[in-house]
């Protein structure tokens, strides 16, 4: 093994040893990532435009977009429309469409609306408003509720005490592990199960309030009743996250440094300010390019010629880095030739950089582990990279071409109830992600 792989190896161990607990049970492939998710980003994500499909960010989200609107073609998964490992600030309203779910593993400030029912999990306190709507739905707050919850078609609702309103539009289970202070209007009847004492009003047209405290105010109508019990057992849903180093970061980074080790079979051309990518597959479908950055050109078109490839992977390195800092920026008048008509045959697999930006609509998913990335425009497949902040639609084209298969991979799970890394843990995963893209522009200079 080249010693530069072995220091990679070495580095994979590190960024394995900070992920919380192994996984217990399922597995993602890095086909099952790029079939499922819109958006995989390791650290933050910020964005005022809308995510057609799956999100994931394996640190906090400001936002203020609408999340699986239109996921054609994505393939089911178990989780959930928008994923966020850290926590939701405010950045204006968050839609999610579809019957989509939103599970926080932090805590949220945000204002949700979740359109088609579905399910929202908080881990930790709400501050923020969340409404649901057009089906039943779930909402879970582990912490304590000091914002609005509204669920108007009914549902369930569990929330670790609460100052802030409950109120519901249909047939609504409420469960409160601890005290309440707010208004609860249970207009469509339902049950109250409040482990605790009641300082606000409950109203409850038909169903029945069971409390273990003070009774407080309560309007029973429609033949509700009240009953003091001596305990109530009220315990959160477990939560189903898996580690996102395992599941996610530590797989992708992989495939990228995988990737970049496949030999080019085909190669491009530019001429009249075209950039042709020529496919030249082989026996599998495989088309493989090699390119550096300054290649992409001003005022130029890029064409990909697909030639019957149904998988077409190009390393893209940046050939300008300043020591550890890898960036490049698309050019403004740089245009794609009919970008969603191979989409989701094109990978773009930006090996070194650690800043990217892109400006015009860019055809392809895009695997950037390392980097920090910018968009102005819209980006056509799977986007990966280790943060994201954008003023540009995500577009859901997910890949439909194969990874060569991996031997190196831990075992990989979707359902493994554990936390996000602590601070702490992540700051190590950065430093270990630095020292990767070290070895790899050293690797490429040998």
């Amino acid at each position: 093994m080249h010693p530069c792989r072995t220091r990679i190896a070495a580095v994979f161990a590190v960024l394995a040893s900070v992920s919380v607990t192994p996984a217990r049970a399922g597995t993602l492939s890095a086909g099952d990532i790029f079939s499922q998710f819109n958006v995989v980003v390791f650290g933050n994500f910020s964005s005022t435009s809308d995510v057609e499909g799956r999100t994931v960010a394996g640190g906090n989200v400001t936002a203020g977009a609408t999340f699986d609107l239109n996921p054609a073609g994505a393939a089911a998964s178990s989780y959930s429309a928008l994923t966020v490992y850290g926590g939701v600030t405010s950045g204006g309203n968050l839609n999610i469409d579809n019957g989509g779910s939103v599970t926080i593993a932090g805590s949220n400030n945000a204002s949700f609306n979740l359109n088609g029912g579905g399910s929202a999990y908080i881990g930790g306190t709400n501050s923020g408003n969340l409404t649901t709507s057009n089906a039943p739905a779930s909402v879970t707050v582990v912490g304590a509720n000091s914002g609005n919850l509204q669920l108007n078609s009914g549902g369930s609702v569990y929330v670790g005490g609460t100052t802030g309103g409950i109120g519901t539009g249909g047939t609504t289970a409420v469960s409160i592990a601890g005290n309440s202070s707010a208004n609860l209007n249970l207009n469509g009847g339902g049950t109250v199960a409040l482990a605790g004492s009641n300082y606000g009003t409950i109203s409850l047209s038909g169903g029945s309030v069971s409390y273990t405290g003070s009774k407080g105010n309560m309007n029973l109508n429609g033949g509700a009743t009240a009953t003091r019990v001596s305990s109530l057992n009220l315990t959160p849903p477990a939560s189903t996250l898996g580690s996102f180093a395992s599941v996610f970061q530590t797989p992708l980074t992989e495939l990228s440094n995988q990737l970049d080790g496949m030999t080019a079979n085909s190669t491009l051309s530019t001429s009249n300010g075209t950039i042709a990518f020529n496919a030249a597959p082989n026996t599998s479908g495989v088309a493989v390019f090699d390119m550096k950055t300054s290649g992409f050109t001003p005022n130029s078109t890029v064409t990909i010629n697909l030639d019957g490839a149904t998988t077409v992977i190009i390393n893209v390195s940046v050939d300008s880095c300043v020591q550890s800092n890898c960036s490049f920026a698309m050019p403004n008048s740089l245009n794609f030739n009919n970008p969603t008509g191979y989409a989701a045959t094109v990978l773009w697999n930006f090996v070194n950089a650690t800043n990217l930006t892109f400006s015009n609509e860019f055809g392809g998913s895009v695997l950037a582990p390392l980097a920090a990335v910018t968009n102005n425009g819209p980006i056509d497949g799977t986007l990966v990279a280790a943060s994201y902040s954008g003023n540009g639609e995500l577009h859901s084209h997910p890949f439909t071409g194969t990874f060569p298969t991996t031997t190196t991979s831990p075992a990989l799970t979707s359902s493994s109830a554990v936390p996000a890394p602590e601070p702490a843990s992540l700051a190590v995963i950065g430093s270990g992600l630095a020292g990767l893209a070290a070895l790899r522009r050293r690797r490429r200079r040998g």
